[in-house]
């Protein structure tokens, strides 16, 4: 799964749960979609983590290579 994808279903799920706990009566209830909400938190800042890691460049274009014959 893309992680467009897994962000659009993270951010649909939470709005889901914090409007069933917004309207939610029983204290019970409450606290199982106060768990859930913020499980999907957690994973959506890893998520939003592991994006950032896997946009970085793997390696410097302008960085000599030691091996290069030209050094």
């Amino acid at each position: 799964m893309r992680d467009n994808d897994t962000n659009y279903y993270l951010f649909i799920a939470l709005q889901a749960l914090e409007t069933a706990y917004s309207e939610n009566k029983d204290l019970t209830v409450a606290k199982h979609l106060s768990q859930a909400m913020e499980a999907l938190h957690r994973v959506t800042h890893k998520a939003v983590k592991n994006t950032r890691t896997s946009h970085k460049a793997t390696y410097d274009p302008h960085e000599m290579d030691e091996f290069n014959s030209a050094v």
